[in-house]
């Protein structure tokens, strides 16, 4: 029987968010307070000022990088984007953009709950951008 897409979002969130579970405990608060906040900042900047955001903070070294680089991962596998994703949602049409902030707000609502649920990261802790 055939899989609606929020079927297949929950399922991709929970693999994606569970891949993270033998993180050491600074990635994972960190990772999941990023999940809490994304899509507040899609919602007031746009998706691509959002994971410019994001790109930036993913270069360096330690916890809070490497947080941002699995969000764009995680992303990116969203869109089903190879390659940049800052440079695929500067490059795609309007209608094309809109849709992919549609997508990435529908599904990251299991994302929010598989970091509490599996990460054990609660919206409201102390953790920053």
């Amino acid at each position: 029987m055939p899989q609606t897409r929020s079927q297949k979002d929950m399922k991709l969130a929970l693999d994606l968010v569970g891949s993270l579970e033998g993180a050491d405990p600074e990635l994972k608060r960190i990772y999941g307070g990023l999940c809490h906040n994304f899509p507040v900042m899609v919602m007031q900047s746009g998706l691509c000022q959002a994971v410019a955001f994001s790109a930036d903070k993913a270069n360096g070294e330690g916890s809070r990088a490497r947080a941002h680089q699995k969000l764009l991962e995680h992303v990116g596998v969203i869109l089903g984007v190879k390659g940049s994703l800052l440079e695929h949602l500067q490059s795609v049409p309007t209608p094309t953009y809109m849709h992919h902030t549609r997508r990435v707000l529908d599904a990251w609502v299991y994302f929010k709950r598989f970091t509490v649920s599996v990460l054990k990261v609660r919206a409201g802790e102390d953790y920053a951008s």
